[in-house]
């Protein structure tokens, strides 16, 4: 399935200091086969999920690639939900589970969240 107007997304946003790569990326393990677990990629129960994926890239130095990186990662998770109520019912299951308080300590490297962000605009209609 490809992302489309009118789905909604989830997307959070950490910057992390090297030393921290280990304990985040196995998080991110733990997060997706939670995820391949409890979410959908068909059928009429929600979580319906369209798009899941987790990113990292390096950190550059005021966002200069001449300056090169600054030694931090920067990791992007992006979730995309055929409704809004998909982004609900994640939120409600993951509650539940043991790793939302990992989570929760990771609050300190949390750069940014966009919550049931609706898509204006996508590759299809």
């Amino acid at each position: 399935m490809t992302t489309n107007k009118s789905q909604y997304t989830l997307t959070t946003q950490w910057i992390v200091p090297e030393e921290k790569k280990s304990e985040f990326e196995s998080f991110f393990s733990e997060h997706e086969a939670w995820m391949r677990e409890t979410h959908n990629l068909s059928g009429d129960s929600e979580p319906r999920i369209v798009d899941y994926s987790v990113s990292k890239a390096p950190q550059y130095i005021d966002n200069d690639l001449e300056k090169g990186p600054s030694g931090k990662i920067i990791y992007s998770l992006h979730e995309v939900y055929v409704t809004d109520q998909g982004a609900m019912k994640h939120f409600e299951l993951w509650q539940s589970h043991p790793a939302a308080e990992k989570m929760a300590g990771m609050a300190e490297y949390q750069t940014d969240m966009s919550f049931n962000a609706e898509v204006i605009a996508s590759m299809e209609s």
